[in-house]
C-alpha cells in the first residue's frame, strides 16, 4: 500500500458532503468478488454441506424419515446450522475491512461510511443466502423422502430469510464491538439458545424462533401427510398440549412451541433487519478509525 494511503482516517466529517449510497455499487462489486473468493466461504460451504449431507444419509434410511427430516430442519438446520453459516460468511464482513486496511480504496472515493457498511452487508450476505440454501437443500434430497417441489422453494426462502435477519445481527455485532465474532457467538450460543428453548413466551425474544415459526406456518402442511409423528406433533401444538415423543425418535416430552404467524414473523425479522442496521450505520458513523499498520 502507499505510504501516502496508510494513515488516512475514517472522518465522520466526510459524510457530509457525499450523497446517500453514492458509490455504493463500488462497494457491492468489491465485497461480493472477495466473498466468494475467499478461502472462507470455500471452507464454510464444503464442510457445512458435508456435514448436513452426511446427517441426511444417515437418518435416511432411518424409520420414520420424513419426521428426522422435519424434525432435523426445524431444530438443527434453522435453530443451529443457518446462524454459524451466517456468523462465519457474514459477521465479520465490516471488521476484516478495518483490520485488512481495504476500507482506504472505497474512501478516496466519495462514498460515506454507512454506504460502505451497508454495501458490504449487501454484498456478503449473497455467499451467506447461498450456502444456507444450499444446506437445507442438500439435506432435504440426500434424505430421499419424497416432497412436493413448492416444500423445496418455501424452505429455501425460509433459509435465506434466516440468513439474512441473523447475519444483519452479526454484521453490526462486528462494528459494534471490538471483538465481534466473539459478541456473535454469545448471541449465538447463549442468548439464542436461552430464549429458543425456553418454554412459553419467552421464545418471542428469540430471531431464529420467528424464522422456525415462518418455516412451520408455511411447511407443515406438506410434512403432515407423510407421518403421524409429524402430524401428531402439529395437532398437539395446535391444541397447545405437550408434545411427546416415541423413544425410538429420541423425543422427549415438552412443552410446546407457540408457532407465531406467518406475517407477525416476517414482520419481526425484517424490524430486526432494519434496527440492526441501523444501529450498524450509526456505530460506524462515530467511529474513528486509524487505518495503519500495525
Amino acid at each position: 500500500m502507499p505510504d501516502v494511503l496508510r494513515d488516512v482516517p475514517l472522518s465522520p466529517r466526510r459524510d457530509a458532503g457525499v450523497r446517500p449510497f453514492e458509490g455504493f455499487s463500488v462497494v457491492f462489486a468489491w465485497g461480493l468478488r472477495r466473498g466468494f473468493s475467499a478461502k472462507r466461504f470455500r471452507w464454510t460451504a464444503g464442510l457445512t454441506l458435508g456435514i448436513g449431507i452426511l446427517l441426511a444419509l444417515l437418518h435416511g434410511g432411518a424409520r420414520d424419515a420424513a419426521f428426522r427430516l422435519w424434525m432435523s430442519l426445524d431444530n438443527g438446520m434453522l435453530g443451529v446450522g443457518v446462524p454459524l453459516v451466517a456468523l462465519a460468511l457474514a459477521g465479520g464482513g465490516y471488521a476484516e475491512e478495518v483490520a485488512d486496511q481495504t476500507l482506504v480504496y472505497h474512501l478516496v472515493r466519495p462514498v460515506s461510511r454507512a454506504t460502505v457498511f451497508l454495501g458490504r452487508f449487501a454484498a456478503g450476505i449473497v455467499p451467506c443466502i447461498a450456502t444456507a440454501v444450499a444446506l437445507v437443500l442438500a439435506v432435504m434430497l440426500a434424505t430421499g423422502v419424497s416432497l412436493p417441489p413448492m416444500v423445496y422453494v418455501k424452505t429455501a426462502a425460509v433459509a435465506g430469510i434466516g440468513a439474512t435477519c441473523v447475519g444483519a445481527v452479526y454484521f453490526a455485532l462486528g462494528a459494534l464491538f471490538r471483538r465481534g465474532l466473539i459478541a456473535g457467538l454469545v448471541y449465538t450460543f447463549v442468548v439464542e439458545a436461552l430464549f429458543q428453548f425456553l418454554p412459553g413466551s419467552v421464545q418471542n425474544l428469540s430471531l431464529m424462533h420467528h424464522v422456525r415459526s415462518v418455516f412451520h406456518r408455511w411447511c407443515d402442511a406438506d410434512f403432515a401427510p407423510l407421518s403421524r409423528g409429524i402430524a401428531g406433533r402439529i395437532a398437539a401444538q395446535a391444541q397447545g398440549g405437550p408434545q411427546v415423543g416415541r423413544p425410538q425418535d429420541i423425543v422427549f416430552q415438552r412443552a410446546t412451541e407457540v408457532w407465531s404467524s406467518a406475517g407477525n414473523a416476517l414482520l419481526i425479522c425484517g424490524s430486526v433487519l432494519v434496527i440492526a442496521l441501523a444501529a450498524g450505520c450509526m456505530a460506524v458513523k462515530r467511529t474513528d478509525y486509524a487505518l495503519k499498520d500495525a
